[in-house]
């Protein structure tokens, strides 16, 4: 693990609000790299915020204290449990990880999750870690392995950072049209909003689209409520999105808004298959998802 002098001297460098941004970005890194060596993402595809900031926008990219994973192979939920606590179970690279409470690990109906403390010997107290692997769906689309983005401090480390199998670009956007259509978090406004200019097969995302939400069981794909809830969000606490971006990025919450409301608009372009399973609510349509499926895996 990096000394406080040299966590500081990349904070300084990087721009860094909080030398414990760099802190919690260095541990993410040693627990991509401890699940890698565990065998771990051999079943996994790394997905979310830190994947978005570790594989698509580089240090720029918002801090994410997370790591979110999706299970991609028919492991049993048991096995893969007691592979993550193992895993963490003895020191790695100078990390210690320790539970507070006994629910700091645990098993559902979607999924498994651990929250261990990791802790140096530049800080006892340590940072309390998320990981969460969700069992609800596997991957629609192919799963590619992919390079973590050049940061200043990787040159440090006492390892190479692996190469870790990554839901793919269209399907991690997916996912976060979907929680943005059931939550309203600033969080998933930015991402979207830094999404929104890149370069990715519409159709492919709006398809996925539909085939997520349909998946939950709620109400389906709609452009129009999406747009709604993205300008409307009364919870948007840009406070917290400041305290994860670097001193030169300002959050400008108006500028995000336009930014997905224009940018998302094509989600609104539903074809006739996109638009029956939209109406679905009660999930009877299921070859029909099926045949969407195959012709979305087609396209990659």
């Amino acid at each position: 693990m990096l000394t406080t002098q040299q966590l500081r001297q990349v904070a300084a460098r990087s721009g860094t609000r909080d030398i414990g941004n760099i802190e919690i970005d260095v541990i993410l890194t040693h627990l991509l790299q401890l699940l890698h060596e565990k065998g771990l993402t051999e079943h996994l595809a790394f997905k979310g915020g830190t994947m978005l900031r570790k594989m698509v926008f580089g240090p720029r990219g918002r801090l994410s204290t997370d790591l979110d994973f999706t299970r991609r192979t028919d492991l049993a939920l048991d096995d893969l449990m007691l592979m993550l606590l193992d895993a963490l179970d003895r020191p790695y690279h100078g990390l210690e990880f320790r539970y507070d409470r006994v629910r700091d690990w645990y098993l559902t109906d979607e999924g498994c999750a651990a929250n261990p403390v990791c802790s140096h010997a530049h800080n006892l107290h340590g940072v309390k870690i998320k990981l969460q692997i969700s069992t609800r769906e596997k991957p629609i689309m192919p799963v590619v392995a992919q390079a973590q983005l050049p940061q200043d401090y990787l040159r440090l480390l006492p390892f190479a950072p692996a190469d870790i199998p990554c839901l793919a670009l269209e399907e991690v956007i997916a996912e976060k049209v979907r929680a943005a259509s059931q939550r309203s978090k600033i969080r998933d406004l930015h991402d979207l909003s830094e999404l929104a200019g890149r370069p990715f097969n519409r159709d492919l995302v709006r398809g996925l689209s539909v085939l997520k939400l349909w998946t939950s069981g709620g109400p389906g794909l709609n452009f129009d409520a999406f747009r709604q809830s993205i300008e409307g969000g009364a919870d948007y606490d840009v406070g917290d999105l400041r305290n994860l971006l670097r001193k030169d990025q300002t959050p400008d919450l108006p500028t995000m808004i336009r930014r997905v409301a224009e940018g998302f608009q094509f989600l609104g372009m539903l074809n006739e298959p996109e638009r029956a399973l939209t109406a679905d609510r009660s999930q009877r349509l299921r070859s029909e998802a099926q045949t969407l499926q195959q012709i979305l895996t087609s396209r990659a």
